[in-house]
């Protein structure tokens, strides 16, 4: 009998701004697609990502998560990426930055 893999659906994407490496943006959109699956709130998936981040990168990241927001933020150089991505009828955007090491 074949192992059964729980297959997750590849979502639209589209990076607005970043400048961060192409291995980070990967994994925030990986992420953030994984996410959309497992939580049911924009805070739960935040909290993901600022985790995976953290510990993947280290510093201290911030996540911004939801259909309409409004921010004003400092970030480390080249520690932000801003993306958007399909989610159930909407598109959800994603800020995310390294506030400091």
């Amino acid at each position: 009998m074949a192992d059964e893999e729980a297959v997750t659906q590849q979502r639209a994407s589209k990076i607005i701004y970043s400048d961060l490496t192409k291995e980070h943006n990967e994994t925030a959109l990986a992420k953030m697609n994984t996410c959309l699956d497992d939580f049911k709130t924009e805070k739960d998936v935040a909290t993901e990502l600022k985790k995976e981040f953290d510990g993947k990168y280290g510093g201290t990241w911030q996540a911004i998560v939801g259909a309409c927001f409004g921010c004003s933020l400092t970030h480390k150089t080249n520690a932000v990426v801003h993306f958007q991505m399909e989610h159930t009828n909407t598109i959800m955007y994603v800020l995310l930055f390294q506030s400091d090491e």
